[in-house]
């Protein structure tokens, strides 16, 4: 059995972090038996410092500790960031489908890099929304920690004309995406087979769902991440 390390959120919302949606994907299609815990933020170091999970290195250089993390009860080893588990769960389970197929990890890595720099600048206007689905607890701690948010936006929504050029953005980076994906010869970046590349973007359409601002995204490129949203929806149980 596998402990998922997940945030918890009000009722009924399940899973919510992009992040986690990616190892909750992977675990789904490797059909690995796990369970989820799901930590206030305030209790997210306490917890997994007590469940040996290792720290992971933040964008700014510092240690701290970050959901999602495992902990595979079967071999005893923890671990932590979306893309290590990834690494984790395929050589453990050879046998399984695996997030990296043979030969793609340099690939997906790059492609990883490059959705990570193209949504940087759109922090502001998701990060704004995730205090409205939280417990009071959370809720209170997500406010302390994140007053000076990316771009000095602090809470406080991006409205009117900022707001559009957050769209634009948004619009521009899936374009550069939809490239890719026009390149595939099935309906995931890499065919018929999904991988992590597809599960890094349907995280994303599962928390923009959540925060409100899903069908926005969903009408992009002809439909196109419609469709990939709906393709993975057979990997997106979270009855775990």
């Amino acid at each position: 059995m596998i402990t998922l390390y997940d945030l918890a959120a009000k009722d009924p919302i399940k899973t919510w972090s992009l992040n986690v949606w990616k190892v909750r994907y992977i675990l789904n299609l490797k059909k690995l038996p796990y369970k989820s815990v799901h930590l206030e933020i305030p209790d997210i170091a306490s917890v997994l410092e007590e469940a040996n999970v290792p720290p992971t290195v933040k964008q700014d250089g510092s240690l701290g500790y970050t959901v999602p993390s495992i902990v595979d009860d079967t071999t005893g080893i923890a671990v932590s960031d979306s893309f290590k588990i990834a690494e984790y769960l395929d050589k453990q389970y050879p046998d399984t489908p695996q997030a990296f197929p043979s030969g793609s990890i340099a690939l997906q890595a790059a492609f990883y890099a490059q959705f990570s720099r193209l949504t940087r600048g759109l922090s502001p206007l998701i990060i704004t929304k995730i205090p409205n689905i939280l417990n009071p607890v959370s809720f209170e701690h997500f406010h302390q920690t994140h007053k000076g948010a990316p771009g000095g936006h602090g809470l406080v929504a991006p409205t009117g004309e900022q707001l559009e050029e957050f769209w634009r953005k948004a619009k521009d980076m899936f374009d550069v995406l939809d490239g890719f994906y026009a390149k595939s010869s099935g309906p995931f970046c890499m065919g018929e087979i999904p991988s992590f590349a597809d599960f890094i973007l349907g995280g994303v359409f599962q928390e923009m769902k959540i925060l409100g601002d899903g069908d926005r995204i969903m009408g992009l490129n002809d439909g196109r991440w419609e469709r990939l949203r709906v393709d993975l929806e057979q990997y997106a149980s979270t009855e775990n």
